[in-house]
């Protein structure tokens, strides 16, 4: 993000999800890792570890790196962001928009865009850019879908079969993106794209109002203050890769 950047990196995988097929056969790229196109849209699907096999969600990824934008919307399922569990407050549509260098967060809460509740995530956490792949280590190469995968992870452990990230792209002329793996804030989780639409993003990738910089506090937390108690933002955990 995938996380996404928590993706997200803000983003997410548990082993009986991660099933590698060829991957180890081939180390060294057959060719330097690609870029991502300027602009796309891309569709995915989203899958938890911890909610089971059966369980999945959707999503929308925009990308506008002439701009320097990015922008992450969950379908009906929003990352958990807060301490107080993982079901009390995610089914909801949420954003996480990249602009301007840093992260904000959007509550899908009215029809009109400029009516969004909005505040700001991270600050200093901007947009992926294009080459980001050039800081990940080949791992061979995977089947996916149909697709003849070059499969990539990313530094922080010695492991290639248990990475802290990794990313499947097509063998095709435009690299398509297929598959994102990385830690949540609810643990391991996989990001399978379905489409991929090179070209001006499909949707605004503005920010919705000027209440999106105030700082991100949890729903309850004027409540909680007046009891002294206080949730604190659930940020991704990151498993330790020495």
């Amino acid at each position: 993000m995938a996380l996404l950047l928590l993706i997200l990196s803000l983003i997410f995988f548990l082993a009986s999800l991660h099933q590698p097929g060829s991957c180890g056969v081939l180390r060294t790229p057959p060719v330097p890792p690609a870029a991502w196109p300027e602009q796309f849209t891309a569709e995915f699907v989203i899958r938890v570890g911890i909610y089971g096999p059966e369980w999945n969600s959707t999503g929308v990824v925009y990308y506008d790196w002439t701009n320097k934008t990015f922008r992450a919307d969950f379908i009906n399922w929003c990352i958990p962001l807060f301490d107080s569990g993982p079901t009390k407050y995610n089914n909801y549509t949420c954003s996480f928009i990249a602009t301007g260098g840093s992260m904000y967060f959007v509550n899908h809460t009215s029809k009109v865009w400029a009516e969004q509740q909005c505040c700001l995530f991270e600050k200093g956490l901007g947009a992926l850019p294009p080459d980001w792949m050039k800081s990940g280590n080949y791992n061979g190469t995977d089947h996916l879908r149909g697709f003849l995968c070059d499969l990539w992870w990313f530094p922080g452990t010695s492991d290639p079969q248990n990475p802290c990230y990794g990313y499947w792209d097509a063998r095709d002329k435009v690299h398509t993106p297929v598959r994102f793996f990385g830690i949540t804030s609810v643990g391991p989780a996989l990001l399978d794209y379905y489409t991929f639409d090179i070209g001006p993003p499909a949707s605004r990738l503005t920010l919705p109002n000027s209440g999106c910089f105030k700082q991100c506090e949890p729903p309850s937390q004027t409540h909680r203050k007046r009891r002294g108690k206080q949730e604190k933002l659930r940020l991704p955990h990151f498993p330790s890769c020495d």
